[in-house]
């Protein structure tokens, strides 16, 4: 029996204009009379999560910033912070990149330096507490993670600098179409998840994850109920038991209908 779900937000729950499905208040009632938990798994920080959701947001939990930080019941039970002289060797290298800009993400908040207006609409998305500063190196704060907003595309652009750099060191992994997210190696949603299942002593057969992306790749095998999206790149598609519809054509909800609420 399903005692846990958890989704990915963008390209997976979200349409493609970010918006939520019509019917997830609906189903999120349906499942909560059922006992079930809904995690949130997403890149995004934990405060534009809480935007998202609205009133809802009070009902579920939260894998955030690629699982870098844990929120049970309204609460932080896990974070994991990077080294001041990790992020000082990113930044320096990360600057050289053309056509991108660094996000630092906070526990609560994003630091940018200034950039375009391509960029802010971009970041805009994503990021509801940010703070613009004059030198990103010269930012006090506990940062969880760093992400690189890359308009050239970010496979093909910053991976292919920053990923042999730091891989030995950090997780650094394409997390959108112009995203690169990097991260201590020991964060990804996966173990993030284990974190909610160890708490909740739910076993993986007890779980079901959706997600589209290869930021997703270790929480589809956390779950022994895994679904990757139709609209998911094709070689994600090897990475889950079985394929959902298209996020266009709400296949979380789906899916969620037909193996927990109607099963």
């Amino acid at each position: 029996m399903i005692k846990l779900i958890t989704t990915d937000m963008d390209g997976t729950l979200l349409d493609e204009n970010s918006n939520l499905p019509e019917s997830f208040t609906e189903v999120l009632n349906l499942i909560r009379e059922k006992d079930v938990k809904l995690v949130i798994a997403s890149g995004r920080p934990y405060a534009t999560l809480q935007t998202n959701f609205g009133p809802m947001a009070k009902y579920l939990s939260y894998i955030t910033d690629n699982g870098a930080l844990v929120f049970h019941n309204n609460e932080l039970i896990f974070k994991d912070v990077m080294s001041k002289d990790i992020v000082q060797d990113i930044l320096k290298k990360a600057k050289t990149i053309d056509n991108t800009t660094v996000v630092l993400c906070g526990v609560e908040c994003a630091y940018i330096e200034n950039c375009s207006d391509e960029y802010l609409e971009e970041i805009k998305k994503y990021y509801v507490n940010y703070e613009v500063v004059d030198d990103l190196t010269k930012v006090n704060d506990d940062i969880i993670k760093v992400t690189i907003c890359d308009l050239e595309t970010s496979a093909k652009n910053s991976n292919t600098i920053l990923e042999p750099l730091f891989e030995d060191k950090l997780n650094v992994v394409v997390a959108g179409p112009l995203w690169l997210d990097i991260m201590n190696k020991t964060v990804n949603k996966g173990t993030a998840l284990k974190k909610i299942m160890d708490t909740l002593d739910i076993a993986k057969d007890e779980v079901m994850a959706f997600g589209d992306y290869y930021n997703d790749i270790e929480m589809l095998n956390q779950a022994e109920h895994s679904f990757v999206m139709k609209n998911a790149p094709e070689d994600m598609k090897q990475h889950a038991k079985y394929i959902a519809e298209s996020n266009e054509d709400y296949g979380v909800l789906g899916a969620i209908m037909e193996h927990v609420i109607l099963a």
